[in-house]
C-alpha cells in the first residue's frame, strides 16, 4: 500500500481548518449567549429588589432559583470561552440573510434590551433619534443586533458610576452613521489600534469588569465589515469613548 504524503498533508490541513471553524463558532455563540444571560440577570435582579413592586414569599423564592440558575449558566459559558481562548480562531464566511430595514426602530429595540441593566447601574441610556425617519439599509438583523449589543454592553460595563451612554444616528453621504458615546474609562492611544483585535483586552478594562476574553469588538468589526461598513473609535483615557459604525444606504 502506497501512502501519498501530499494527500495526507492536504487532508490534515482540512481537518485543522474544520476544527478551527468549529472553535470559532462555539466561541462566538458562547459570547452572545453570555450577553443575553447578563441582560436577563439584571431584569431578575430588579424584580428581586422590588423595583416592579412587592413579591410574595413564594414568588421571591422562585425568582431566587431562577437567578441562581442564570448565574450558573453565565459561569459555564465563561468557562467555555476561557477554554477556547488559547485556540487559534479562523474567520467563518457565514451566510448572511440581508433584507431592507428601517434602522431607527431596529436600533431602539436593541437598546431597550439594556434598559434594566443601565437603570440598575444608575447609568443613563439615551437614544436621540427615536422618532427620526431615515433611509432604509440592507442588513442581516440577527448579526447586526449582535454587533450593536456588544458595543452597548461595553459602554455600560466600562462606564463610571452615574455615567451616560448616548446613542445617535445620522445620514453621512451614502451611509448611515451610528455613534455610541459613553462617559467611561476610555482607551489609551497605544490601545486604540489594538482594540478590535481578537482576544485583546486593555489592562484598565480588567480592573473594571473582571472576566472577559476580548471577542466582542472583534466580532462587531467582522459583522460591520460584512455589511460593507466601517467601525472606529475616538477616545481619551479617563474621559470616555465614542464608537462609530457605518452601514450603506440601500439602493432603491
Amino acid at each position: 500500500m502506497v501512502i501519498n504524503t501530499k494527500e495526507l498533508a492536504a487532508e490534515n490541513k482540512k481537518l485543522k481548518e474544520l476544527n478551527a471553524m468549529r472553535t470559532d463558532l462555539i466561541s462566538l455563540n458562547a459570547h452572545q449567549i453570555r450577553t443575553d444571560l447578563s441582560a436577563a440577570k439584571w431584569i431578575i435582579k430588579m424584580l428581586l429588589d422590588g423595583d416592579y413592586g412587592n413579591l410574595t414569599p413564594e414568588q421571591e423564592a422562585a425568582l431566587k432559583k431562577v437567578y441562581d440558575s442564570n448565574e450558573h449558566a453565565i459561569s459555564l459559558v465563561s468557562q467555555m470561552l476561557s477554554a477556547g481562548k488559547a485556540k487559534s480562531l479562523k474567520n467563518l464566511d457565514e451566510k448572511y440573510k440581508f433584507e431592507k430595514a428601517d434602522i431607527v426602530p431596529f436600533l431602539n429595540s436593541t437598546i431597550t434590551l439594556f434598559s434594566a441593566e443601565a437603570r440598575k447601574k444608575q447609568i443613563g441610556l439615551n437614544f436621540l433619534n427615536k422618532g427620526n425617519k431615515l433611509p432604509r439599509v440592507l442588513i442581516d438583523r440577527e448579526r447586526l443586533k449582535i454587533a450593536i449589543q456588544n458595543l452597548i454592553e461595553n459602554a455600560i460595563k466600562y462606564n463610571k458610576p452615574k455615567g451616560q451612554v448616548i446613542i445617535s444616528i445620522k445620514k453621512s453621504g451614502s451611509y448611515l452613521e451610528t455613534a455610541i458615546k459613553d462617559t467611561g474609562i476610555g482607551i489609551s492611544p497605544e490601545n486604540k489600534e489594538k482594540i478590535f483585535d481578537k482576544f485583546f483586552r486593555a489592562r484598565n478594562t480588567e480592573k473594571t469588569s473582571g472576566f472577559g476574553v476580548g471577542l466582542g469588538l472583534w466580532n462587531s468589526k467582522k459583522i460591520i465589515e460584512r455589511h460593507s461598513g466601517k467601525i472606529w473609535v475616538e477616545s481619551a483615557l479617563g474621559k470616555g469613548s465614542i464608537f462609530y459604525f457605518t452601514i450603506p444606504i440601500a439602493k432603491k
